[in-house]
């Protein structure tokens, strides 16, 4: 007969997740065979994926499982796992990939020589790459560890246009050397906010601190003391072309499915299915999300055209963006973006909490006022 007493129910339930924590599946015991290889590289994994592991909580009852950093998996993308570099303890995010893959050729060739030192490359970097011992089949490209673009979320007007500058400048550059990302979707997208979290963050609970026990307090991109860049990530599917060589690629592949030629069945330029998904991203996660951004509109109707060869190429939709931004004014710039999904209320408290962060910020960088002085100030 079931229990109806809450508290054994609850004492229950934890017990079994706990049990199902402990199980070690099959996509982390790969990480873990691998863990001694990559400590001989100069990488370590995470308790939980060393081999011997023991739970920390059942070594020491006194300690709630969940706020133990062990008991969480690494989510799921089995070809994926962060680290530690062992040599200054920075955080770091490995992916497995084929060695004769486009990938690691892409990866590499855009963190090489004068283009890695290029301000208008926005590939996210390779900081190393190497074979697998066993499977020479197999590489690893190591990589700084970032944030999905909008985490945390965009909070003033001059955030998406500084968002909207990188991400733009970053596939015109890629395009002029030849190569289509073919899918530039959010998921895509990472954003370096090691300015935003000088204490660092957890890789699979991004609001704490490393430690895990500690809630992580970052600065706004704004008030971030070196600010924050936007880079373009996952080559796996993208495509590199000579010079002369007929630029046509095929497949239904790709995160954003609305892009009308993806599913015409016949050959199509790659190049213009970046312009489009690119025109997604800032409909769907900025204009669609956010008032205040209506000047978006026209870049974003360019873009997304259904025609292909109407649409700008990427050249053309960095210079209309360019044309588009120099018109925003500095104080509208300065603005929160508000959310379609707000109460009046909330947006009139939103609107004054803002005002006053955003005073404080531009005091502090330009006068070297207090918050004393500007609370005596604004009182």
């Amino acid at each position: 007969m079931a229990t109806t007493d809450p508290v054994a129910a609850l004492a229950e339930a934890t017990r079994q997740m706990n049990e199902e924590t402990k199980r070690i599946l099959d996509y982390e015991q790969n990480w873990i065979d691998k863990q001694a290889f990559l400590q001989s590289r100069g990488y370590m994994l995470r308790a939980r994926y060393r081999p011997g592991w023991r739970p920390s909580w059942e070594q020491d009852p006194t300690l709630d499982p969940f706020s133990c950093d062990d008991f969480w998996r690494l989510p799921y993308f089995p070809s994926i796992t962060d680290a530690t570099r062992i040599a200054d303890g920075r955080l770091v995010c490995i992916k497995r990939v084929t060695t004769d893959g486009q990938e690691l050729l892409i990866a590499n060739y855009f963190s090489t020589g004068p283009l890695r030192e290029d301000p208008k490359n926005h590939c996210v970097p390779v900081i190393d790459s190497f074979r697998d011992e066993e499977t020479p089949e197999d590489s690893y490209i190591v990589m700084p560890f970032m944030r999905n673009m909008d985490d945390p979320p965009f909070e003033l007007v001059t955030d998406v246009l500084e968002f909207a500058d990188e991400v733009l400048e970053g596939i015109a550059f890629m395009h002029a050397h030849g190569v289509a990302h073919r899918d530039p979707a959010p998921s895509n997208i990472l954003m370096d906010a090691d300015s935003m979290y000088p204490k660092g963050y957890h890789p699979v609970f991004k609001t704490y601190l490393p430690n895990f026990r500690t809630r992580a307090w970052p600065y706004s991109r704004f008030s971030a003391p070196a600010g924050v860049r936007y880079y373009l990530a996952d080559f796996g599917i993208s495509a590199r072309f000579a010079a002369g060589q007929q630029r046509l690629v095929s497949g239904e592949i790709g995160a954003d499915r609305e892009v009308p030629e993806l599913h015409s069945g016949a050959p199509y330029d790659p190049f213009k299915v970046d312009i489009f998904v690119l025109g997604n991203v800032f409909k769907k996660r900025i204009h669609d999300k956010y008032f205040r951004v209506g000047f978006f509109a026209p870049l974003i109707t360019a873009m997304m055209q259904h025609n292909p060869q109407n649409r700008p190429d990427a050249t053309e939709a960095l210079a209309m963006w360019q044309k588009i931004r120099r018109r925003v004014l500095l104080t509208q710039r300065l603005c929160r973006l508000q959310g379609r999904d707000e109460a009046l209320v909330q947006t009139v408290v939103l609107d004054i909490a803002s005002v006053i962060k955003v005073a404080y910020v531009l005091a502090k960088r330009f006068a070297g006022w207090s918050l004393r002085w500007l609370l005596l100030l604004i009182s």
